[in-house]
């Protein structure tokens, strides 16, 4: 196999992987910004209004608060995938999405009854795949790995009892890697690094969210996040083969994160209950090829369009309020995968998801509480058919895989 062809299937693979996630929200973006949200399957989110997380999701949220609010936690995800050789066990891989720990914090700080600001910092993206150095599909698994932090500083304004509207701009830091081996290409040496790519870079967007209040008890809301462009200048790349030989050069790659625009609803329908709903739609379309260059001197190193689709999100759940101190909630919800059954990869085995949310607050005083919660996410069970060699119809092998995850978060709440 020539460099350019393991340098091509190498930086597509990245650059494809980082579209799809084995441990959340189908396609690559993540909804565990907050605890809260978890036990309710994100159901309601930017309408409810329980803690300071609300305003990261919708700013016009932040004027449901009179007094400053914080919120800091975490959820950490435990992930279950699996992939299958449907004809040779050589490539069967278990395991192969590593755990990982998405933590938040958020902060509001309302001026008066018609101004407030705040600020959040959450990972609205990312994912990791990771099969060992010496696995017979080697090319097209290895490791993959992505990580992002979104910096979030918002304004809200309250126009009258009803509408209140808020705006915020999001920097976005991205860190990608990936690694891929020889596997059954040469047997004698399947560890042996065939391409590793790494590079990381920012990128700018912003929300909007407007929050309508028909009263206290009943409340609406309407957001939106924009595309964020990840421009990777200043990528590297490197082999263990030929002609690089364990050199490294340099590449650049354009990466355009998705738009979000979400429903929601928070009804109060009894003095303990209340019941949360949100519809979500991600604009996965805008994916619509990948272009790699040389970053010397701008020769196009593949080209590929893209066939990614959007996708919704539905969310439902309920809340109940036991006494002043404990808060129970639960959710249900459905993923729609983005990415068409005929395009799937065993590096980015996405599929359907469903999810089985609960989770309680427990309040020590009217200032300081405590949210946890827990989440079980099954992936419906897909085929995949994948050539080892991009280039090659003869190495076409067929897979399957299914996935699922636990997720457990915790979040403390405080208001000044």
């Amino acid at each position: 196999m020539s460099q350019k062809n393991l340098f091509n299937r190498s930086a597509l693979a990245i650059a494809v992987a980082i579209i799809s996630s084995n441990a959340s929200a189908a396609g690559f973006l993540l909804n565990e910004y907050s605890t809260s949200a978890l036990g309710r399957a994100f159901s309601g989110a930017g309408a409810v209004g329980d803690n300071a997380s609300e305003g990261s999701r919708n700013p016009a949220a932040m004027m449901l608060f009179d007094r400053p609010a914080l919120s800091v936690g975490a959820v950490y995800i435990d992930p279950t995938v699996d992939i299958k050789g449907r004809d040779n066990d050589m490539f069967t891989a278990n395991n192969i999405a590593p755990n990982a720990l998405v933590p938040n914090a958020h902060f509001i700080f309302p001026i008066n009854d018609k101004w407030a600001v705040g600020t959040s910092m959450t990972t609205n993206f990312g994912l990791a795949t990771d099969f060992s150095k010496d696995y017979a599909g080697g090319l097209a698994g290895g490791k993959t790995d992505l990580k992002t932090v979104n910096l979030n500083l918002s304004g809200a304004y309250r126009l009258n009892d009803n509408f209140s509207f808020g705006l915020g701009a999001n920097a976005v830091y991205a860190d990608a890697e990936i690694t891929r081996h020889l596997g059954a290409a040469s047997p004698s040496r399947p560890s042996t690094t065939a391409a590793k790519l790494k590079g990381d870079d920012w990128g700018y967007g912003w929300n909007a969210g407007i929050l309508y209040e028909i009263n206290q008890d009943n409340r609406l809301s309407f957001t939106y996040r924009s595309k964020v462009k990840v421009k990777f200048e200043e990528g590297k790349f490197s082999s263990d083969l030929p002609p690089l030989s364990g050199s490294t050069v340099k590449g650049k790659l354009d990466l355009n994160l998705p738009d979000v625009w979400e429903f929601s609803g928070y009804h109060k329908v009894a003095p303990q209950w209340a019941v949360h709903y949100t519809a979500a739609y991600t604009g996965w379309s805008t994916f619509k090829e990948l272009t790699a260059y040389q970053k010397s001197n701008g020769k196009e190193l593949f080209h590929k369009p893209e066939h990614f689709k959007d996708a919704w999100r539905l969310a439902l759940g309920t809340t109940y309020f036991y006494d002043d101190n404990w808060t129970f909630r639960t959710g249900i919800a459905y993923d729609e995968s983005p990415v068409p059954a005929k395009y799937r990869s065993i590096s980015i085995p996405d599929q359907d998801r469903y999810w089985l949310s609960a989770g309680s607050t427990y309040a020590f005083n009217e200032n300081a509480s405590v949210d946890v919660g827990i989440a079980y996410m099954y992936g419906k069970k897909v085929n995949i058919n994948e050539r080892l060699k991009e280039d090659s119809p003869a190495t076409m092998t067929h897979f399957k895989s299914e996935g699922s995850a636990w997720l457990y978060g915790v979040n403390f709440n405080y208001t000044f």
